[in-house]
């Protein structure tokens, strides 16, 4: 068994990391030869601990062959009881992690336990923005490169299979060095990953307007078209260049560092305010506009429909006074907010 250690000082990362991590805060990822726990084995544990507020641990766990799993699977058993641990960070952990290294500690009979931890699984979590983010795939690579997170290593963990095996039979420095430094770049990769939470704060926070205009086009249609287009300052560095539209509203946002840029359709003039809530309301085909159930009552039934999430809202004017008054910071905080909702 290799026990590699590293220490790193935490600098240039961006302030929501700062913000969300804390000292207890383990981010764990492990590399196996394959999917099962059954047939398959760990060869590799590693470990980024967050001890102080300036500097990051790693500590790798590798299995020279697959008969040393129950050594680092027991060496892991110690540092969990040891390290003050608090919350465990993982990607994808939840369901791969995690019950691999129980599996596999019970087949050894070693000792391990994550229910007095917090469990964090950014998969998960990242999974949840799909709407927002609208990436290929969500594998931990494909959101690095979003959020501009550069790696040496090249290799995917099951392209590192054939190289464990082969390690194992003619070990080599090379190939060692690409299973480590792939484990390694994991680990600490997913401290930057934090920085996707930056989106939820320009989502829930006040919109900063910097500027509002109308604007008029002609759509693909050829048919003269307007919108809203407003610039806004972010609570915080957007990561990454996120371009995306909502699929209701058809609201179109641009983010990428202090960056903000809305543009919202308009219907004659008018703006339209989604209600997320849909089921509580009735669409009314000839005002154009929905009404809560509760108003809907008194409306004859032949004029009104139950709402859909595409006829869910009611109507502003989007005027010059609108446009310099608080009424339009209001507006834009509920089109943003729509942007984090499936």
């Amino acid at each position: 068994m290799q026990v590699m250690t590293d220490k790193r000082p935490l600098h240039a990362i961006h302030p929501i990391i700062s913000k969300l991590l804390k000292p207890g805060d383990l981010f764990l990822d492990i590399e196996t030869t394959g999917l099962s726990r059954a047939r398959h084995q760990i060869y590799l544990i590693g470990m980024a601990s967050l001890v102080d507020r300036n500097n990051i641990y790693v500590n790798q766990l590798f299995a020279d062959c697959p008969k040393e799993e129950a050594i680092i699977l027991s060496h892991f058993a110690d540092d969990l009881r040891a390290a003050g641990i608090k919350r465990i960070i993982t990607f994808n952990g939840n369901s791969f992690d995690l019950p691999f290294l129980l599996a596999r500690a019970k087949l050894h009979a070693v000792s391990i336990s994550f229910e007095e931890f917090e469990l964090l699984d950014i998969y998960k979590e990242v999974t949840r923005r799909k709407s927002t983010l609208q990436l290929q795939n969500y594998r931990q690579k494909t959101v690095e490169q979003f959020l501009g997170i550069d790696r040496e290593d090249q290799y995917s963990g099951g392209e590192l299979i054939k190289v464990y095996e082969s390690y194992v039979k003619h070990p080599d420095e090379t190939a060692a060095h690409l299973l480590k430094l792939h484990n390694y770049e994991d680990v600490l990769g997913m401290i930057d990953l934090i920085s996707v939470f930056a989106y939820d704060a320009l989502f829930s926070s006040p919109a900063q307007v910097t500027s509002a205009t109308v604007e008029c086009y002609t759509d693909v249609e050829g048919n003269p078209a307007e919108e809203l287009i407003a610039e806004l300052t972010p609570p915080w560095t957007m990561p990454g260049s996120l371009s995306c539209t909502q699929p209701v509203s058809g609201a179109y946002l641009y983010a990428s560092g202090d960056h903000v840029r809305l543009r919202v359709p308009l219907y004659q003039g008018m703006a339209r305010l989604y209600y997320l809530d849909y089921k509580n309301y009735y669409y009314l085909p000839a005002e154009d506009m929905a009404i809560h159930k509760s108003v809907a009552t008194y409306v004859d039934k032949a004029h009104r429909e139950k709402a859909t999430p595409e006829t869910c809202y009611s109507k502003v004017a989007v005027d010059d006074a609108f446009l310099h008054s608080a009424k339009l910071a209001e507006y834009l905080t509920h089109v943003l907010r729509g942007f984090s909702t499936p």
